[in-house]
């Protein structure tokens, strides 16, 4: 093979290598056999709290959860009205994170931003949620967050990582305690 020819095939190689990498890449999570968003929906119905099992080797409900985090799931859909998230937060480091149904995370809040042990978040569109917040039907505006998601169903995502083994019962026990439903509205006036 003549020196010119190399000179044209290598390149040409490498080139087709890379349309070819960059195309698997970007075909892999459409191929994949289940979405998170599929395996939460497979645990439960939406607007309810999931608390899911310990991680082992054998058994994990999603792709890469720690053994050493307790994890609840609600899958949310605010087609007919905002859903109220409720949920104690034991310590500083549990996370609560938003996700859409894709897996694009819009909103993240941890227990050490909150500063209070327990939390009530409404998730609602953007134009409910500036309702949320302006009318008088919330009894403690102080005490409540008010999420606004893009899209009218999604993931909320507790995190509690364990300070120790002997912690578990405890942490699992306050997430079973968290609620997940549609908001029920008052009347402004209503008590």
């Amino acid at each position: 093979m003549p020196m010119r020819s190399l000179w044209i095939l290598v390149p040409t190689t490498l080139v087709l290598a890379g349309i070819i990498h960059l195309l698997a890449v970007l075909a892999l999570p459409g191929l994949a056999p289940r979405s998170a968003w599929q395996r939460i929906a497979a645990l439960g119905d939406a607007n309810a709290m999931v608390v899911l099992p310990a991680a082992s080797p054998e058994h994990q409900s999603l792709p890469l959860m720690a053994p050493d985090v307790r994890y609840a799931v609600c899958r949310f859909d605010i087609t007919d009205g905002p859903v109220r998230l409720t949920t104690q937060i034991l310590e500083d480091y549990w996370v609560i994170a938003f996700y859409t149904p894709d897996g694009q995370n819009f909103y993240t809040i941890s227990g050490g931003e909150l500063k209070r042990d327990k939390i009530e978040i409404i998730i609602a569109t953007k134009r409910e949620a500036i309702f949320e917040v302006g009318a008088t039907i919330l009894d403690d505006v102080d005490d409540v967050v008010v999420v606004a998601t893009p899209e009218r169903q999604g993931i909320a995502m507790i995190r509690a990582p364990l300070a120790g083994p002997s912690y578990a019962a405890r942490t699992e026990a306050a997430l079973q305690r968290g609620s997940c439903a549609r908001k029920r509205t008052r009347p402004v006036g209503e008590k």
